[in-house]
């Protein structure tokens, strides 16, 4: 999974394994980092990421920029005008260079600062979500500790809690419009991080836990708030390089959706068969690690179909894919599970990590029996397509490949569609080259898995517009008129059009796919294809089309000239 340059959702839910620091002599920041393209550009990518950095540090983080990780978001106002200011000149600056002048992938470059710079700018002026939703500060600060924790051993910690305090202290002040479901999503994030900091550093654990106590007692007067129809088309365009406005994406994915429905009822329902004696037996004996061992078997067998399918390159230098249980942290915004975490860019450890659910004791017998019968019947159930889509051939083998490309902005700015339009890309490419069984029921959850993406677009595209409300966007997803909400559909308000990044993103890459196919014949070759548009890195799909098919890179938007 991953987010759109949102802030605070700027970076993926991609942190780091534990033994990456430990490879590292010392911290690395943006200061010392190796970029393309002349001095003059050089100076405006330092600039918007050092932006971008102060906004949501744990983008810092993430790709192993330790020195520039160790602070916490302000959204105070002469400090967003002195952000905004930085922008607006950088902006101006990347337009006055001869950027036509340069190679096809230093263009491609500019033109991905240009549009990360004009979306921070974008998100801090005209969506101003720090005005509302505590969670702009809470989560880059939650995602920063288990960053500098899972690759640092803590290292930079106590220097981020420090801040803590003085950061809430503003948030109170900033967050004027708070709704409930804000405040709902913001008390899960101040409390997680409480638990993180209460070890380490306890004023920062009080800090939180006193704005804890005063958020429970506000009454909001509104439910929830959006960032509206034209703010939402605004990114399409802007953001995300989208070919499509809103209303066009929505009735592609809604004829798409007719078209699966159809492909899904055409096929044999096939039961799953009972659990075996074997299944039953370690059903008695699970426990977390137990647990972890099941799923760390299935990865490795994902990456030796992938390898066996020959569909795409797996380089010999790409580290494994470990499990673990999703840190407390991310549980309010993305559920126990569901995300993964691939090797920083800057970092000699190779090793991602896949976050699934937390094992209780507690859980009954049926739901032990039932969760290791899933895990070993995955070639046929939606485990399968999980386990593809979040690690081999998905999310650990695009991003592991991204992080070897020797241009850091094509890893350390992630890009939502790229990101998770693979990994959905992927799920069903694997599937037709053998990585899943040759059943129905496999190829019904392939269209199901993919079904649920294309009425992610649906609801994204009407709650953010503001036809709908978040409960008639659950009643959509669950074929009601209305329903409660889950994390799913409250990523809609959390985190503006990052759920139709699995969609879009999935058929620009289909769409380029057959260009090229078109294009060379006889001669297209699908290993080949998908090498290219992995190496080209996590920028935009159109920028990525362009290197590919030799097209001018798209121009900066006109208004700006």
């Amino acid at each position: 999974m991953s987010r759109p340059i949102a802030f605070a959702a700027v970076a993926s839910l991609c942190l780091t394994s534990s033994a990456a620091v430990a490879a590292n002599a010392l911290p690395t920041g943006a200061a010392t980092m190796k970029l393309p393209g002349p001095t003059a550009f050089q100076a405006v990518v330092r600039d918007v990421l050092d932006v971008a950095f102060s906004v949501d540090p744990s983008l810092a983080a993430n790709a192993g920029l330790v020195d520039d990780a160790l602070r916490v978001p302000s959204f105070a106002p002469d400090h967003v005008a002195r952000l905004v200011a930085r922008l607006q000149a950088d902006r101006r600056k990347l337009r006055s260079l001869p950027w036509r002048r340069w190679a096809p992938d230093v263009q491609a470059d500019a033109r991905w600062v240009y549009a990360v710079a004009e979306t921070i700018e974008h998100a801090l002026t005209v969506e101003a979500l720090h005005k509302r939703r505590p969670g702009q500060w809470l989560e880059p600060v939650a995602n920063d500790l288990i960053a500098l924790e899972s690759f640092g051993g803590g290292f930079g910690e106590e220097r981020v809690l420090e801040q803590v305090p003085a950061m809430v202290a503003e948030m109170r002040v900033v967050v004027t419009e708070p709704t409930r479901r804000d405040l709902e999503v913001g008390i899960g994030l101040a409390e997680a991080v409480a638990g993180l900091a209460r070890p380490v550093h306890a004023p920062a654990a009080d800090a939180l836990m006193a704005w804890v106590a005063e958020a429970r007692r506000l009454t909001p007067a509104r439910e929830f708030a959006v960032i509206g129809a034209e703010a939402y088309a605004w990114r399409y365009e802007r953001a995300l390089l989208f070919p499509w406005t809103p209303v066009e994406l929505e009735a592609l994915a809604r004829a798409e959706l007719a078209r699966v429905d159809a492909a899904i009822g055409g096929l044999q329902p096939e039961p799953a068969p009972p659990p075996s004696d074997d299944d039953v037996a370690l059903a008695k004996e699970l426990d977390q690690a137990r647990l972890l061992r099941l799923y760390d078997s299935i990865s490795e067998d994902n990456r030796a179909a992938t390898i066996r399918g020959g569909w795409v390159t797996v380089p010999d230098t790409l580290g494994p894919l470990r499990t673990r249980p999703t840190p407390p942290a991310l549980v309010p915004l993305t559920g126990d599970g569901g995300s993964m975490n691939p090797p920083p860019t800057f970092a000699k450890g190779n090793t991602g990590y896949w976050n699934v659910e937390t094992f209780s004791p507690s859980w009954p017998e049926a739901r032990r029996i039932e969760t290791v019968a899933h895990a070993r019947q995955f070639l046929h159930n939606g485990m399968g397509t999980y386990s593809a889509h979040e690690g081999w051939p998905g999310h650990h083998l695009q991003l592991s490949i991204a992080r070897l490309n020797p241009d850091p902005l094509r890893s350390i700015l992630p890009d939502c569609p790229q990101n998770e339009g693979w990994a959905l890309y992927a799920e069903e490419v694997f599937g037709q080259h053998g990585g899943l069984a040759d059943s129905d029921a496999a190829r019904r959850t392939v269209l199901g898995s993919y079904r649920g993406r294309i009425a992610r677009v649906v609801y994204d595209v009407n709650i953010e517009s503001g036809r709908w409300t978040p409960e008639q966007g659950a009643g959509f997803k669950q074929g009601r008129d209305v329903a409660e909400p889950d994390e799913d559909v409250l990523r809609s308000i959390n985190w503006p059009t990052q759920l139709v990044c699995y969609f879009a993103g999935k058929q620009m890459i289909l769409e380029l796919r057959e260009t090229m196919r078109a294009r060379d014949g006889a001669a297209f070759d699908e290993r080949a294809f998908h090498d290219t548009f992995l190496q080209a890195g996590s920028i935009p799909v159109a920028l990525t089309r362009a290197l590919m098919l030799g097209e001018p890179i798209p121009d900066f938007p006109d208004d700006a000239r």
